[in-house]
Formats: C-alpha cells, sequence, structure tokens
C-alpha cells in the first residue's frame, strides 16, 4: 500500500502540470520539498561477453551494450551484447580494436526505436611499425547480426577526449571525436537505414583552439549539441542537428589554461539545454533557451569536482551533478544552491526522460529515481558496483555497473 501511495505520488509530479506548477512556485520564491520515487530496479544480469562499458535501451525494452577483451593472440578486440528484453543475452567479437583514444566508452554503443544498435570505436592500425589511430563502427540489424565494420575516420587523436555518440528518436545517428591533424574535432552522421555520411569538420584549432573532451547531446527531435574545451580551457558548444549539420560553435565560458575541464551537455526537444564543468577553484554551468541564447556562466560552488554531469528534462527542468553535491535549474529560474547528494553517494551520472523523471546513479552503482525539484532522492538501488553508464528512454532507465545491467520501469 506505502509503495503504492509513493509511486502514485510521484506520477502526479511528472506530469507536465505538475512542472508547470512548480515553476510557477519557483517564480514566487516558494520551494516545495518534492516525494522521490519508490525503487524498484531489476536484480543485476550478468552480461555473456566484457561488454561492460557502454549501454542502450530503447522504448521496447530491448537493449545493448559494448566492451573491450583480450583475445588469445593479444590483441584488444571489440566485443558487444544484445537483448529483446534485457534479460537473454548474445555477444558477438566485432573484431580487432577499441583500445583508443586513452579516455570515454570503448566503445560507445546506441540503440534506435526499431531494434538497430550503433556501435564506435577507435582502434591503432600498423603498430609497432607505424601506428594509425583510426575510428571505425558497426551495425547491428534488429534482431540479426552484425555487419563488418566500417571506418569512419583514418584521423583519431589517441591522446585523450574521446569518442562520442548520439542516435534521435528516429534512429539517425551520429558519432564525433577529436582528430591528431591541428586538434580539430569531427563528426559523422548515420541516417536511419542507411549509410555513414563523410567526416565532417565541427571545430578547428585556429578558432576554437586544441579540442578535447567532447561531450554529445542528441533529442529526440533530431537536435544535437557538442560541447567541448577548447584553447585555454575554455568551453566551447556547437548547436546543429544529426542529419542537417551544426552552426559555428560558440564561446560559452572562459577558461583557466588548466586543460582538465570536460564538460558535459543535455538538451530536450524544445532546444533547452545545460552544459556544467569543473575548472581550477569553481564548478560552473550555462543553459540556453529555446531561442538558442546561451546564458552567463553561473558558479556551483567554489571548489573544483573530480566528475560532473547534468540531465534535462521537456519542460526545460535541469540538474547538475558534481562532486558529492547537486543542484537544480528549474525551468524559468536560475540555478539554486548546492545540495548534498545522499549519504555516501559522490560522482556518477544523471539522466531524464521527456516526462520529467530524472534518474542519478553514483560512482558505486546506486540509483535514485526522482522527479524534477525534488530535495530528497528517497530509496536507492542499493550499491550495484562500480559504475560504467546510465540511461533512460521513455518507460525505461537501464544502468551497467560491473559488468551487469539492471533496469527499472519509469512512468
Amino acid at each position: 500500500m506505502q509503495h503504492a501511495q509513493s509511486r502514485a505520488i510521484s506520477l502526479r509530479w511528472a506530469g507536465r502540470g505538475a512542472l508547470a506548477l512548480l515553476a510557477g512556485l519557483v517564480a514566487f520564491g516558494v520551494s516545495p520539498a518534492l516525494p522521490a520515487s519508490a525503487a524498484s530496479w531489476s536484480a543485476p544480469v550478468q552480461l555473456p561477453g566484457s561488454c561492460g562499458s557502454s549501454v542502450a535501451v530503447n522504448r521496447a525494452g530491448a537493449m545493448a551494450a559494448g566492451g573491450t577483451f583480450t583475445a588469445a593472440d593479444g590483441t584488444m578486440h571489440v566485443q558487444a551484447c544484445a537483448s529483446p528484453d534485457g534479460k537473454t543475452w548474445q555477444a558477438a567479437d566485432l573484431g580487432p580494436g577499441g583500445s583508443e583514444p586513452h579516455g570515454g566508452q570503448h566503445p560507445a554503443v546506441a540503440m534506435s526505436p526499431d531494434g538497430h544498435v550503433v556501435a564506435v570505436w577507435g582502434s591503432a592500425v600498423g603498430c609497432p611499425a607505424a601506428c594509425d589511430y583510426i575510428v571505425q563502427a558497426a551495425v547491428r540489424s534488429p534482431g540479426g547480426g552484425w555487419g563488418a565494420p566500417v571506418t569512419l575516420s583514418t584521423e583519431l587523436y589517441f591522446g585523450g577526449g574521446g569518442i562520442v555518440l548520439g542516435m534521435d528518436g528516429s534512429g539517425n545517428a551520429i558519432a564525433a571525436w577529436v582528430g591528431s591533424y591541428a586538434d580539430a574535432s569531427h563528426y559523422a552522421a548515420l541516417p536511419a537505414g542507411g549509410h555513414w555520411g563523410p567526416a565532417q569538420t565541427l571545430s578547428t584549432s585556429s578558432v576554437e583552439g586544441a579540442a578535447r573532451n567532447l561531450s554529445l547531446a542528441v533529442s529526440p527531435d533530431g537536435s544535437a549539441v557538442v560541447a567541448f574545451a577548447g584553447g585555454g580551457d575554455g568551453i566551447w558548444a556547437a548547436s546543429g542537428t544529426v542529419l542537417g549539420g551544426f552552426s559555428a560553435p560558440d564561446h560559452v565560458a572562459a577558461g583557466d589554461y588548466s586543460k582538465d575541464s570536460a564538460p558535459k551537455a543535455a538538451l530536450d526537444d524544445a532546444g533547452q539545454a545545460s552544459v556544467v564543468w569543473s575548472r581550477t577553484g569553481a564548478t560552473e554551468a550555462v543553459t540556453r533557451s529555446p531561442a538558442g541564447t546561451w546564458s552567463t556562466a553561473a558558479v556551483l560552488a567554489t571548489q573544483s569536482s573530480s566528475s560532473v554531469a547534468t540531465a534535462i528534462d521537456g519542460a526545460g527542468n535541469a540538474i547538475a551533478v558534481f562532486g558529492s553535491s547537486y543542484s537544480w535549474h528549474l525551468a524559468g529560474g536560475s540555478w539554486g544552491a548546492a545540495a548534498s547528494l545522499p549519504a555516501g553517494s559522490s560522482g556518477g551520472l544523471v539522466v531524464a526522460d521527456p516526462a520529467g523523471t530524472f534518474v542519478y546513479a553514483d560512482s558505486g552503482g546506486n540509483a535514485f529515481t526522482f522527479a524534477a525539484g525534488a530535495t530528497s532522492f528517497g530509496t536507492g538501488s542499493g550499491s550495484r558496483g562500480s559504475l560504467a553508464d546510465l540511461k533512460i528512454v521513455p518507460g525505461h532507465a537501464v544502468m551497467l555497473a560491473a559488468d551487469a545491467v539492471s533496469a527499472e520501469t519509469v512512468n
């Protein structure tokens, strides 16, 4: 009875009407204490292969995961796992690769509404005589097998930044990475049911400076934002669409030349976005209006954070998670004061769906589900091990921790 009452309360707050009411209350200086959703995470399902780096889920509950393993000959291989329901899994060896770049997911995976899976990774070839670093990708048809890997670029910066991958609600995919020539950043798009387009330039060192630490956010309608650190550790954000390309990046904040900022971005269908990052002596954030205007950087904390994350729902409510703290930016308002995460929680990832369900998972794989503006996160899932990835789509949230997948039905 208590669980049903908690879920009913959560559902009432998850609706857009409640979010609009909340925004109005905030505008008048009222901060109601919002309830959290009851935890209902499934027991962890151990993956059949070495797929513990990234995970994806679609509305039907189908899932995919990716990782790497060392083959008998000592070379690193990419492995992908797929499941129709998150319970029964099949693993596939996609061949040599996955050793590059030094940071990020190896590989990154995404899943379309109809069950197509896309995996993207970096590889070193020609070693030890003359190493080249390339970007590769493979696609799995719904319920079928994986196609042969294709090369998206022969120019990958191996030292840092990582490869990022996103997919919109129609199944169009986009990948972005930092190139080895002049530290420019690039992207390529895969139309649903089509073939990868040619690599395009996103930023150049002559204008934005040497790019690193890319973050990609894609909304269901196909809008996209790539945030990255550039010259002098300044924060840049390029806006566009998965299939239509990007405008010139906007300089959203100055840096401190320490070369350690790693911004994280979130985006909704209305064009509202949030970007959060940490630098020496501060953790900061900006938001973007539906008209495309970026706000002035707000200081969320007067100390740096080892990890940051952000999420935004369909009403424009955003959350930033940094270190052992979090801050809300509710629609129509501004960033609130930093508050403490649940006891024992720090780092981790946060996601949101369009209807206003937020999920935070800390670095130990303890996940909490709550509504926009919540001041209490409620009961968590319990620690599931080292967190690797967290994703949400309408109806489903999935967490990858310690090479096992846990799922939750969300409303």
